[in-house]
């Protein structure tokens, strides 16, 4: 992709145009074969493939959700959710990534002018991060020193920057609200390898390390000016996502990769169908049960709704950028227990699916063993949990007390 100037708000104020979005998504659907093909050996690594790497930037995923003022395709959040679907049929660790990225370079976009004039200053760019645990910032002159380790840097090998969670130094409060947020390039950090773990292998979810890094005044956002508040007095502001709540956008764009892993393993499934016996029975093909038809039937149905649920979300979302409109605390509320309603919804389809595939599902080598494994683990990200999503909106709806911040939901 050229690289484009930074601009202000008087250009490049809306998403990407119906084409260039069509052109993403059939390019995920296009790239799904290699996607698969390199899946296996991503998760040996434990990282994507260069394969994968180089397809993501050689097609601009990347770079799906950066404003096109920053020289981003500009998706609307509909059209990243279309794309993000079709590349978790292929891998969903490498969708991970490609939510990752994009989520936080998104988040980037929304910072203070100064971070946005050294992050971007050479055209679009990647960026990841992680908040929890935060690291350390002491105050020197010019400047901030560094000190952190942060596990689940999903991404890390294909980013530049850091997006990187602080506290300063002798502040003893909550984590929320009392992280700031620095950003240090990849090449001042070093890279722990420490993930080890079930599922999602394949995203390079390691540890960066940060050893008494110096960076300038204008690379802090202090927790009282974070990333994601709308400030309209920005040079760099007027795209629709500029207005638009950084949680909500980022969980719910997250559960696309995870509809479209279920998707996946329900064409493994409904493919073997028509092949395979219900053993112990009598029944051959499965197509001949009832009860295997009913079941795939409403697994699919499953599915299905948690994607109605997902477009509507994100659809509502767009045309707040579109009108820039905010969204109230309500709305808030209701879109963290709809994003509830779609895990569980997913989470039930996948548990299915794999009794209907038969325990021989369970085997290494069977593809349908990595979409389960890494939607399982996906579904568990802090921002999936369904049980506070659903006591979020009970108490908003209620009246009662809120059990986390604002802009925590």
């Amino acid at each position: 992709m050229a690289t484009a100037p930074m601009t202000d708000s008087s250009t490049h104020n809306s998403f990407a145009d119906q084409a260039t979005a069509d052109a993403m998504v059939a390019k995920a659907k296009e790239l799904r074969p290699l996607f698969m093909a390199e899946a296996a050996a991503g998760e040996k690594q434990r990282s994507p493939t260069k394969a994968a790497e180089q397809a993501l930037f050689d097609n601009n995923i990347l770079y799906a959700l950066l404003p096109r003022r920053l020289g981003g395709v500009g998706l609307s959040l509909t059209d990243f959710c279309r794309m993000q679907i079709e590349i978790a049929k292929g891998d969903p660790a490498i969708s991970w990534v490609v939510q990752i990225i994009n989520g936080t370079s998104w988040v980037t976009s929304m910072a203070p002018d100064s971070v946005q004039d050294i992050v971007f200053a050479d055209g679009p760019t990647t960026v990841c991060g992680a908040y929890n645990p935060p690291g350390k910032a002491r105050k020197v002159d010019g400047g901030w020193i560094i000190n952190g380790a942060w596990p689940y840097t999903s991404g890390s090998r294909q980013s530049k920057w850091a997006q990187q969670g602080v506290v300063l130094e002798g502040y003893d409060g909550p984590v929320v609200p009392g992280i700031s947020m620095c950003y240090i390039p990849f090449s001042d950090l070093t890279i722990t390898d420490t993930w080890f773990v079930t599922g999602m292998q394949g995203t390079g979810s390691d540890t960066s390390v940060a050893r008494d890094v110096f960076i300038p005044e204008g690379q802090m956002v202090l927790m009282d000016e974070r990333a994601g508040q709308i400030d309209r007095t920005k040079r760099h502001f007027g795209a629709p996502s500029d207005v638009l709540p950084v949680v909500p956008v980022v969980r719910t764009t997250g559960i696309a990769q995870l509809i479209g892993a279920a998707e996946a393993m329900l064409e493994i499934v409904r493919d073997e169908a028509g092949k395979k016996p219900v053993l112990t029975t009598t029944i051959a093909p499965r197509t001949n049960s009832g009860a295997y038809m009913r079941d795939l039937g409403e697994t699919a149905a499953m599915i299905d709704t948690a994607k109605l649920i997902l477009f509507h979300l994100v659809g509502e979302l767009d045309q707040a950028g579109l009108t820039d409109t905010e969204l109230a605390l309500a709305d808030k509320a209701r879109h963290r227990a709809q994003c509830a309603q779609m895990i569980k919804l997913v989470h039930e389809a996948s548990e299915s699916l794999m009794f209907l595939a038969g325990s021989s599902a369970f085997s290494l080598d069977k593809p349908i063993s990595r979409y389960w494994k890494d939607l399982s683990m996906g579904l568990r990200h802090i921002q999936n949990i369904p049980t506070i999503g659903y006591e979020i909106y009970g108490r908003n709806i209620a009246g009662g007390d809120m059990i986390s911040p604002p802009g925590a939901y």
